[in-house]
């Protein structure tokens, strides 16, 4: 018995400077990366610079490990953006018929909508938004973290939200939960592990778009091009340099971002979830392993965290309904319920508007282009795309399946797969090159396999 009592101080130990290293940790980490967030864009490296000293300043080990802690820097704060659209916009589609006929359609367009596509035209905005400052640079890589990730996990919401059992619907009600409460007590917990694992089976892609927005130089006045401080600039320079030992480098400290951001917060969040599922059969499948979720577990919280922990969850629950309906927002809501008919024909007369304005413009600018070739681009990209995803289903689904089929399997492989679709095309590159050589063909369909590292 003493030598038991003993293993769990030490595990209560560990776990508490678990706690205490990992939120000091990120703290600083944001806090480091904020402050050369917010600073001129005369202190970002310019192209020009890079060229003539053969990026030796740049591609050092100290600029990687500071490139790592903002590009994961920028991998949360488009995280907690792609959350809180997600809230918004999914609970609206699935307690609104009206927004649902036009959220879901704009999420469907837009998931499909290239990372590409995106920066043609936010690169601009987000510049005009944060002028000269770094902060426009930055807001441009944030938002390719959000594309990648938030209709995922909008829709995983919505579903939840659709789906949530009557029986635990009526117990709720039972208990006068009302329309606020049921949903952060009931709905919300049970959306989460949804949420959760799209949040993770959308990391690969957000990694993707990170890395890519990060090689993506940004030309301003003066002509001069500014390079973001970060794992795809980093990884960008190394290829034009032709500096492979620091691709390597670059790539490795990709994969232990990705293995650190699975093993420290996505392990033990999905393993702390795994009691809100709702089944009435019982899973045969081995339960999530976290030895972090295990020690942090038994880790001495303090009593203040513990009761100021309390105070917010009851305030949020019971205080924030009492101080809607002291402010009168309730009797507002039911006043406009009496001419609901009114605020739709609104909503349906917006959307035509909206509509008739945008096909106008499409018209007017497709004016200036030749249609022929148009269609031609066109049927070539979308026939590059549909042989990809076709060949990517063939290779992919059975191996999911495998993989999935045993708990133990999945364990293993799941973290190798999330690494693996992280790491950007522009490394492919030069091993396409080198089949185009020694095959002696053209590029054009040797764009699939490229379009295959997206789709795996």
């Amino acid at each position: 018995m003493t030598s038991l009592k003993r293993g769990i101080k030490v595990r209560s130990v560990v776990g508490t400077m678990m706690w205490l290293g990992l939120s000091i940790g990120i703290l600083l980490m944001i806090g480091w990366c904020i402050a050369k967030m917010n600073l001129p864009l005369s202190r970002l490296p310019t192209q020009g610079y890079l060229d003539t000293t053969g990026g030796k300043d740049y591609l050092t080990m100290s600029h990687l490990v500071a490139a790592a802690l903002r590009t994961t820097t920028r991998l949360f704060i488009g995280m907690g953006y792609s959350i809180l659209f997600s809230l918004i916009f999914g609970i609206l589609a699935a307690r609104y018929r009206s927004a649902r006929y036009v959220i879901l359609p704009i999420v469907n367009l837009l998931e499909s909508v290239p990372l590409l596509g995106f920066l043609t035209f936010t690169t601009a905005w987000f510049m005009g938004l944060f002028p000269n400052n770094v902060l426009g640079v930055e807001a441009v890589a944030i938002f390719g973290v959000f594309t990648a990730q938030a209709w995922n996990i909008m829709l995983a919401l919505y579903q939840s939200l659709r789906v949530t059992p009557e029986d635990l619907m009526t117990v709720a009600k039972q208990f006068g939960c009302n329309s606020w409460q049921r949903f952060w007590r009931l709905e919300f917990l049970y959306a989460t592990p949804s949420i959760l694992w799209n949040i993770v089976i959308s990391q690969s892609a957000a990694w993707f778009a990170l890395v890519a927005c990060e090689q993506a130089t940004i030309v301003v006045p003066k002509n001069e091009t500014l390079v973001l401080p970060g794992i795809g600039s980093y990884i960008q320079i190394a290829l034009d340099t032709a500096n492979f030992g620091a691709v390597i480098n670059a790539v490795i400290a990709l994969v232990i971002c990705v293995l650190l951001v699975n093993v420290f917060i996505f392990q033990p969040l999905i393993k702390g979830t795994a009691h809100y599922k709702y089944g009435t059969s019982t899973d045969s499948q081995l339960p999530q392993q976290s030895q972090v979720y295990d020690l942090m577990v038994m880790a001495k919280v303090p009593l203040l965290v513990k009761r100021l922990h309390r105070h917010i969850r009851y305030w949020w629950l019971y205080g924030a309904p009492k101080q809607w309906q002291k402010l009168g927002f309730s009797r507002i809501i039911q006043i406009l319920k009496k001419y609901t008919v009114y605020w739709r024909i609104a909503w349906w007369l917006v959307i035509a508007v909206g509509l008739y304005r945008l096909g106008v413009l499409l018209i007017k600018y497709l004016d200036w282009i030749n249609l022929s070739v148009l269609f031609k681009w066109t049927f070539l990209t979308t026939s590059r795309v549909l042989i990809a995803v076709l060949l990517s289903a063939l290779i992919f689904i059975p191996l999911a399946v495998w993989v999935a089929s045993n708990a133990r399997r999945l364990k293993l492989i799941q973290p190798v797969g999330q690494v693996l679709g992280s790491i950007p095309a522009d490394i492919y590159i030069p091993i396409v090159a080198l089949m185009i050589t020694l095959t002696g063909t053209t590029q054009h369909w040797w764009v699939i396999p490229l379009i295959m590292t997206g789709t795996q």
